[in-house]
């Protein structure tokens, strides 16, 4: 039999990743986790971390979505962050190699496996999963946190090599306030008092 796939936390603590369960969700070691892994495999002129992602589009929620908008990216504390050019460029392959079919199927693994994640840690936040609406609501401010990003950490694109970003063709503009670096420390500091204001179970007499 094969044994089950884990990583260690920050802790030290085993989490299992094919059944993860909310007794292994630690709010602490994600804020942690989401301050250090980079967006843009890296490629930011200063370092764009999960958790500065997450709090860059928490100034660009409405106050309702803020809690769905804080967990929205949790599971890569688990499972890193796949870039979305990244994945668009596995379906590719997968295509080319093995049909639409097969890439199709495994788009679906991918999403199965982040699910499974994104469960367990709204069940030990309090919260229920976002319904369709909601993620839609999520995915814009996705959108507005990338072109925020763009404009404060990417560098621009020489005219000759330029290439259209999807934001572009859906018109999709940057928040008013400009972002600089924040050192992970603080950007785990803040995460973890946003897990704190937000999060039902963690909130003042609620047990996490």
């Amino acid at each position: 039999m094969t044994a089950q796939p884990w990583i260690p936390s920050v802790n030290g603590l085993p989490i299992d990743l094919v059944t993860p369960c909310a007794a292994q969700v630690d709010f602490a070691e994600i804020a942690w986790a989401l301050s250090q892994i980079h967006r843009y495999a890296g490629n930011a002129r200063s370092p764009v971390s999960v958790g500065l992602h997450t709090l860059i589009g928490l100034d660009l929620c409405p106050l309702s979505l803020r809690p769905l908008w804080l967990l929205h990216d949790a599971h890569e504390a688990r499972l890193g962050d796949w870039t979305t050019p990244a994945v668009d460029a596995l379906g590719a392959v997968a295509t080319e190699m093995f049909g639409e079919a097969f890439a199709a199927q495994m788009a679906s693994v991918r999403r199965a496996l982040a699910e499974r994640h994104d469960a367990v840690i709204h069940r030990a936040a309090g919260l229920p999963l976002p319904g369709i609406a909601l993620r839609e609501a999520i995915h814009t401010v996705d959108l507005r946190a990338l072109a925020t990003e763009r404009r404060d950490f990417l560098r621009a694109m020489p005219a000759a090599v330029r290439r259209p970003w999807a934001i572009d063709a859906l018109g999709i503009g940057p928040g008013p306030k400009v972002w600089r670096p924040l050192p992970a420390t603080e950007v785990e500091m803040r995460l973890m008092a946003c897990f704190n204001t937000h999060l039902p179970a963690l909130m003042p007499g609620r047990a996490a």
